[in-house]
């Protein structure tokens, strides 16, 4: 007997998709955030080079670094803040948390109020990370990366007006 021509074949459909949703599992599993891409140099050596990205990590293999590590911070706000004089004439103490982020070459972008206390002591606390010098960035497998840090300035009164 003669088979019926007529039916539709169904069973190639599946096979003819097969290779797009390869391509759609390649597309989407790529990350275009940054990636580490292998480079053959002229004398055969096998580096790694990263191809660039802005993404910002909150945590990290090495962290930022003050020039001189924490003594300097500590030295610098013993310096350079100023206990605001309201804060001082209200008996204002506390912490002021700032957030802030250390770029690739050290410089400090985009500082904000996480939580303050307020009499002049979280404008004070804002002022003097935005004046800090540039810091050592952060790295993460081994790659100068962006790193947010987060950061409490203490501020209180008596023999030593500002603690860090």
């Amino acid at each position: 007997m003669k088979a019926n021509n007529s039916t539709p074949n169904y069973k190639s459909r599946p096979l003819t998709a097969l290779p797009l949703m390869g391509l759609m599992i390649v597309f989407l599993s790529c990350d275009f955030q940054g990636y580490d891409e292998k480079v053959v140099l002229e004398n055969g050596e096998v580096t790694s080079k990263t191809i660039e990205t802005n993404e910002i990590f909150d945590v990290v293999e090495d962290s930022p670094e003050f020039p001189g590590g924490m003594e300097a911070w500590v030295e610098f706000l013993g310096k350079n803040l100023k206990y605001p004089e309201q804060a001082r004439e209200m008996g204002i103490e506390g912490t002021v948390y700032v957030v802030f982020e250390i770029r690739k070459d050290g410089s400090i972008k985009n500082a904000e109020l996480l939580r303050g206390i307020g009499a002049g002591c979280d404008e004070e606390a804002l002022r003097i990370i935005q004046r800090s010098p540039n810091w050592t960035p952060g790295k993460q497998h081994g790659h100068i990366v962006n790193v947010r840090m987060r950061v409490p300035i203490k501020f209180k009164l008596g023999d030593k007006e500002v603690i860090a």
